[in-house]
């Protein structure tokens, strides 16, 4: 009569996994992941800000040009100014009387005469912004407060505000151009009339459109200052923007470290639980990673 053998310990079903297991095997493969989304958030915020501060940097240029080009005109008014006075002192300083004798003259050139006796160009009313948060950083950056201080009025300001408020004000002075050049060329006609009509009083019609012009560049002089400051303002308002994508770029830096620790400890830990050396190997490669990178951070 023949016995069937014991079926021996190495053939034993092996028992079924709980789910702590599982997902412990899965521990690594997960943190390795998150690891990586977080590393691909970090460089995209850190790319926003590059992207944001190169803008700073153009708006600070258009700023420095409208100041610029505000700094000619006023010294183009000081020239006219002078020129005025000259002209003046060869008219004995009599004033031309500059007044329409036709009821044919047109508008534009009414409009000239009333420059050139002194009522012009007008004083125009540029649009004010109504956003707290912008007069407060417009206020900051004239009154010269700390820049920290600057950044953190900026960073309440929405960047639509501040393009609408630049778009809004060079439209408003665009028209306001156009409008003037119109009257400005009517004037310059009116007086070399004047000159070719009667030479002798040339020098007064003179004087009278070197005035004129003085108040003209004067007026767009303080236009562009305006502009200017507009363009100052959104330098803040996008370097605020670029600051804080900065800030989340080291955050979630910060978070990919830790995901990272948090896949090497827990393949470390698996790799121990089952007997493999393979735990030996990667504990020495971090050694060694950690020690040389140390000693590139302490080289000079």
């Amino acid at each position: 009569m023949s016995t069937t053998p014991a079926p021996s310990a190495a053939s034993a079903p092996e028992a079924p996994k709980s789910l702590f297991d599982k997902l412990g095997a899965a521990m690594p493969i997960a943190l390795a992941a998150l690891a990586t989304v977080f590393a691909g958030k970090s460089t995209s915020e850190l790319q926003r800000a590059m992207f944001f501060r190169t803008a700073a940097g153009q708006d600070q240029a258009k700023a420095t040009n409208q100041w610029t080009f505000a700094g000619l005109k006023r010294n183009r008014s000081l020239i006219m100014q002078g020129a005025e006075a000259q002209m003046a002192s060869l008219a004995s300083f009599k004033k031309a009387s500059f007044v329409s004798s036709s009821d044919s003259d047109k508008d534009v050139e009414k409009e000239a005469m009333k420059w050139l006796s002194g009522d012009g160009p007008p004083r125009e009313k540029l649009t004010e912004t109504d956003d707290e948060a912008l007069k407060a950083l417009l206020k900051a950056i004239r009154d010269r407060e700390p820049e920290a201080d600057i950044l953190n009025k900026a960073g309440k300001v929405k960047q639509d505000t501040i393009n609408k408020a630049i778009d809004t004000l060079e439209k408003e002075v665009e028209v306001i151009d156009t409008r003037w050049d119109g009257v400005v060329k009517a004037a310059g006609k009116i007086v070399d009339k004047w000159t070719k009509d009667d030479p002798k009083k040339g020098a007064e019609a003179q004087a009278a459109l070197f005035g004129m012009e003085q108040r003209r560049y004067r007026s767009e002089s303080f236009f562009l200052f305006r502009i200017g400051d507009l363009y100052e303002a959104r330098v803040r308002v996008v370097t605020a923007i670029s600051d804080k994508h900065r800030r989340r770029s080291e955050n979630f830096f910060y978070a990919m470290l830790v995901a990272q620790i948090g896949a090497v400890v827990s393949s470390l830990a698996l790799a121990r639980k089952q007997n493999s050396s393979l735990w030996l190997i990667a504990g020495l490669a971090g050694a060694v990673a950690v020690g040389f990178g140390a000693f590139v951070q302490l080289m000079v």
